[in-house]
Formats: structure tokens, sequence, C-alpha cells
């Protein structure tokens, strides 16, 4: 919830304690008072006043000026303290709920006009990590989780991201979250199953989207493929492979590991495609010096049509209509290459 949000809940811890306050103060002053009287005929009379319900309780105020007086000064500060938390009570409800749907309002508008975004079907802990690493490389995305304490959880730490509270397997909920126009879309729910109808459903819906899945378990992988996911990623193989490269490269694994928690420099392994209209086709990588006019670090080459890769390219490189770049550089950096690779040049970032 927003600091507004917050600062109702204080008032209503405030506001609760002074009517605990006020009522405790009530029933003692009339057992004191009135000490003929039972601790249940004070509470009794005590409620009856902060309510204003009347004085025909057990407790008959107008036999002593003291009794009097103090019904008096009760009346005043207790009604006033019990009115000023039903306010803050009304207030809560009333702006929770306002709060809510500009939210949801703001959120379906943000949807509708978002293109090229990213899709998080299911945000659990695999999900966050996703949802998490597609933010800080400056991708926009929209959320697909069913589970209120997720969504308050991403509402919490991503206020910016527009989040569905729906179920991701509904071909409706997908269209709402902008499938058609998005692109790609990451599977990450633990249920297979569900893993399954949600590529099926995403394909169907955008026959060119990327989508890329989870696999619970390795006989997943094979069907999730044939239900149309452009990528399957096993939890379980990754975390294997991860446990021995600790193993016998602990230096890689904390330099990977370093680049990607490094906020200051924020790098990343990225990929620039090269179109056929780009300045860039029929030039080598000596003529376009991309390290001086975007400090990206060009680390292989794909050309079109090949399944391998010319790693650490020489400057004579000269590249095709179609070729995928390989780089490294933070978000900044890559929006630069991109840029200059479409013909329409950002600023780079600085050295």
């Amino acid at each position: 919830m927003s600091g507004r949000g917050t600062d109702l809940r204080k008032r209503l811890v405030v506001a609760a304690g002074a009517v605990g306050a006020v009522f405790l103060i009530g029933v003692v002053g009339y057992h004191v008072f009135a000490p003929g009287e039972t601790w249940l005929e004070a509470v009794y009379t005590t409620a009856t006043v902060l309510t204003t319900a009347g004085f025909s309780g057990p407790i008959d105020v107008s036999r002593d000026p003291g009794l009097m007086v103090f019904t008096v000064i009760l009346l005043f500060f207790g009604a006033g303290t019990v009115v000023y938390a039903i306010s803050i009570v009304t207030a809560f409800v009333v702006e929770s709920d306002l709060t809510q749907g500009f939210r949801r309002r703001r959120m379906r508008r943000a949807i509708t006009e978002m293109e090229q975004h990213y899709i998080v079907c299911g945000v659990g802990a695999t999900g966050f990590a996703v949802l998490r690493e597609l933010i800080s490389t400056e991708r926009p995305v929209v959320a697909i989780e069913h589970t209120p304490e997720r969504v308050k959880r991403i509402e919490d730490e991503f206020p910016d991201v527009p989040v569905l509270e729906a179920d991701f397997t509904d071909d409706q909920v997908l269209l709402q979250a902008g499938i058609q126009r998005a692109a790609g879309v990451v599977v990450c729910t633990t249920i297979d199953k569900d893993s399954l109808v949600t590529t099926v459903t995403a394909r169907q819906l955008a026959p060119k989207i990327r989508v890329i899945a989870r696999a619970g378990q390795e006989r997943s992988i094979t069907r999730l493929r044939q239900a149309g996911a452009d990528g399957v990623v096993s939890p379980a193989l990754i975390g294997g492979m991860r446990m021995a490269s600790e193993l016998v490269r602990p230096s890689v694994v904390s330099f990977l590991d370093m680049m990607l928690r490094d906020t200051n420099k924020n790098l990343r392994i990225e990929e620039v495609s090269v179109p056929a209209d780009s300045p860039f086709v029929g030039r080598t990588l000596a003529e376009l010096d991309l390290h001086a006019r975007t400090n990206a670090l060009v680390l292989a080459v794909h050309e079109p049509g090949s399944e391998s890769y010319t790693y650490n390219p020489p400057e004579t490189e000269r590249l095709r209509p179609g070729a995928t770049l390989i780089v490294m550089g933070d978000p900044a950096t890559v929006r630069a290459l991109r840029g200059a690779c479409d013909g329409t040049p950002a600023p780079a970032a600085a050295g």
C-alpha cells in the first residue's frame, strides 16, 4: 500500500488504543466513584455512555455530583474519541478500495499502451527472479499471478509493474496482458500441466511470440517443446550444472555472479540483431569500432542460417544481414548499440 495507506494504518492503531484507554478509564472511574457497584456494572455503564445510548444503566449517575461530573467529562472525551475512531476506520476501508480501484484502472490503461513487452506467468521464487532480471535490464513487463500474497509482494517491491491477479492458463487473461503485442512469455509455474496448457494457449494466441517454459520434471521438457515452447528450463538441470561449476571453476562463477549483482555497472550479455537495412551490413568490426562508439564489447557473432558462433571475432569480421551480435554491456550501452544498428543512434554510455 502507498505511504498514505501506511499513515492510515498508524492512525487506526492510535485510534483503537485511544478508545481502549478511554473505556478503561471509564470502567475504573465508575468503580471508584460508585464503590458499591460491580465491575460488570461499571463496564455496562461505560459502554452506555460512550455509545450515547442513554443513562438508564445500573449505576444512577444523578445521585452523586462526582459521578455526574465524571460522566460529563467521559461523554465529551469518550464520544469524541469513538467518533474519531469510526472516521478513521471508514477512511481506511474507503481509501483502500479506491486505491485498489485506481490502481487496477491505471494498470489496465498501462497494459493497453504496452508493446514488445514480456509477460511473466506465475511469480513464485523462479518467477520473482525472472521479474527482477527483466526490470533490472529495463524491459517492460506484465506479471500474472493468482495468489493474493504474491500479488501484494509484487505491488510492494515493484509498484510500477502492472499485475493481473488471475489464472494465467485462461486465454482471456493472456489477452488482457497484451500477449498479441508482446515480445515474449515466460511460464514459471511449478505445475507442469499448467505450464503445458499455458504454452499451447500462448502459441495459439500469438504464433510468433517467444515462449519460455519451466519444466519441473525432465520428461516434461520434450512435451513442452512439442507444445510450442522456444526454450525449456529445468531448475534441476541448471542447478546441477551450477553446483558442478562451483566445484571445478569457482572463479568463473564468482565473476558471473558479481557481474549480475553489481548494481553500479549492471552488466549483462545481450544480443543485438542486424536487420537487412542496417548501416552495419557489409562493414567490418574494425570499420564500425563499436566499443569506441557505444562502449559495447563484442563477444561473438552468429551468422544467419548457421548453428555455430564466431567467438572473439576478428576485426576483419564482416557483418551480413540477419547476423546477431553477442555483446557485453549495461542497459544504456546495449540501447545505444541497438540504436546505431537500426540507424537511429542513441547517446552512448560513459566508458
